[in-house]
């Protein structure tokens, strides 16, 4: 049995892995330097979420990505209001293309596993599975 770890076919993730990205998403991706939220929607699964709550500082200072696959891009496109923006509401959605494994939920691993390849310049990540809603709570004392 063949185990795809994910970026182990080229120093740099995203091109020529198995799970490739285009350049100006991964010239983006390197210029996150805090918080990265991250999640992931394979085979037009399931509908994005919006964050609540979440501050004007917030949407400005933490990079949120969403990689879906060509089908689930296709589906927002016609439906979800996807436009050469490349972003819905705060995330900005990242197409995977030439994935490794005919299932979703097996590709969905790879992001999130390996975040920390994605993001080399990231000081910390959270990861939303993508049918969750991120909530945030302000707690003042």
């Amino acid at each position: 049995m063949n185990v795809h770890c994910g970026f182990v076919k080229k120093s740099k993730p995203g091109r020529g892995t198995g799970f490739d990205i285009d350049d100006n998403d991964l010239l983006e991706m390197e210029q996150c330097h805090g918080v990265v939220v991250a999640s992931a929607i394979f085979g037009a699964f399931d509908i994005i979420q919006q964050p609540k709550n979440i501050s004007e500082y917030s949407k400005q200072t933490i990079c949120f990505y969403m990689f879906v696959d060509e089908e689930t891009e296709a589906d927002l496109k016609s439906n979800g209001g996807l436009d050469e923006s490349k972003k819905i509401g705060v995330w900005r959605i990242v197409v995977v293309r030439n994935l490794p494994y005919a299932d979703g939920r097996r590709n969905g691993k790879i992001p999130k596993l390996l975040t920390h390849r994605l993001f080399p310049n990231a000081r910390f990540s959270l990861w939303i599975d993508g049918k969750l809603e991120l909530l945030l709570i302000h707690i003042k004392f």
